[in-house]
């Protein structure tokens, strides 16, 4: 006949003894597929920043250009300036002066990294200008990645 001691006191304290816990190794083994899980997480929300930053981009110049557009429409000719797009530089003072933009569209990462940056060339009668701005991807259809992107009239 089975005792109250024998019913309450473990068999094989062993086998109690492994089912309390995790060994070392299970343990390790989950956090490397934690670790390698965030890592594939944060490259592809990199990848996916950099693709919505070039989609700002291709919006932002094509903002410009149709300011730019409507400015030759009041003037006949476009703003007179070879240099980079800043917001206080004159081709900006002109656009929010005259009403065609209430503020400058700047590049998504508002510095000068790698030359992304938006630079204003007008040709040298007026009649024509072009934006050349860089992309970090070639996500965007008609765009390249690099410098070598320009939005004309």
């Amino acid at each position: 006949m089975e005792t109250i001691n024998d019913i309450f006191t473990p068999r094989d304290s062993r086998r109690d003894f492994d089912a309390l816990g995790f060994t070392i190794i299970e343990l390790l083994v989950v956090v490397a597929i934690i670790g390698l899980l965030a890592s594939l997480t944060l490259v592809r929300f990199n990848d996916i920043q950099r693709k919505s930053r070039d989609t700002r981009r291709v919006v932002d110049v094509g903002e410009l250009a149709k300011a730019l557009n409507l400015y030759n429409n009041d003037f006949a000719a476009y703003p007179i300036y070879d240099g980079y797009i800043t917001g206080s530089d004159s081709v900006s003072t002109a656009l929010k002066n005259y009403g065609y933009l209430r503020s400058i569209p700047l590049d998504p990462m508002n510095r000068q990294v790698d030359s992304i940056i938006y630079k204003y060339d007008y040709s040298s009668d007026g009649a024509n200008f072009q934006v050349q701005y860089c992309m970090e991807t070639d996500s965007v259809p008609n765009t390249l990645q690099g410098c070598e992107n320009y939005v004309k009239p």
